[in-house]
């Protein structure tokens, strides 16, 4: 089954290499490119040990935050917990600090879901991102006396491979994020792509209504190769 994944491209080869080990035929094409935001300024980088915990969203994200760190501190603040929305991230934040925390199930959701019960009030927590990107954790106000702050590290621009032309023996396209979802269809459009010609997997509810009326998709917690697969077990959704 050839696929294309709609991920950044910070994320490839090691996404790309878990569908083929899954049995699926992957095709990297990222619908966005990212663009470093100097930082260096910030407050949430000037003053980084005040936060009691720190989310990393993506890949992307994990290395410009160790570059921001690195060139601004003499060390990483010791008495902070990371948290890691992927493997993937935790592994790339791994190799600066020990014991980034993250779910058994990659994803947000997951990720929120244990950190309620691991914060507290009085907690200090930074979501670093994107720009625009990781309003979700904002459900994590709801148990915090301060509201969570954001360092976007990039931005993202949207723009497919000027060389790929046709894309007919491609069945489904999986996304990594409502973004990417949107960024998808703004190439698509511009590259005349029959966007209904694939069946999509998105990864909430938000990415679902960037889908266009009548398009096949499924909703999936993830968009790993375990995830599509359980969610190929069942009937194709349609939007309406």
């Amino acid at each position: 089954m050839k696929i294309w994944l709609n991920r950044l491209p910070s994320a490839f080869p090691r996404v790309v290499d878990s569908f083929r080990r899954a049995g699926f035929d992957p095709i990297a094409i990222p619908c966005l490119q990212s663009r470093a935001l100097d930082v260096s300024l910030d407050p949430a980088i000037v003053d980084f040990d005040r936060f009691s915990d720190v989310v990393v969203t993506s890949p992307e994200s994990a290395r410009l935050l160790i570059d921001a760190i690195t060139s601004r501190w003499a060390q990483w603040p010791i008495t902070q917990r990371l948290w890691a929305v992927g493997s993937g991230t935790a592994d790339i934040l791994g190799e600066e600090v020990k014991d980034v925390k993250t779910a058994s199930d990659p994803g947000s959701a997951s990720l929120i879901q244990v950190m309620r019960s691991a914060i507290r009030a009085e907690s200090r927590l930074l979501i670093v991102t994107g720009r625009g990107s990781g309003r979700q954790f904002e459900q994590l106000n709801r148990t915090l006396s301060y509201p969570v702050s954001y360092l976007e590290l990039f931005e993202l621009m949207a723009g497919l491979d000027s060389e790929i032309r046709t894309l007919d023996d491609i069945v489904a396209v999986v996304h990594g994020s409502t973004v990417l979802v949107q960024a998808f269809m703004k190439v698509a459009s511009e590259n005349e792509l029959n966007v209904m010609q694939y069946t999509h997997f998105v990864t909430s509810a938000d990415a679902t209504a960037q889908l266009p009326s009548g398009c096949r998709y499924h909703q999936i917690n993830s968009p790993t190769p375990d995830a599509v697969r359980l969610a190929m077990q069942g009937e194709e959704s349609v939007k309406d």
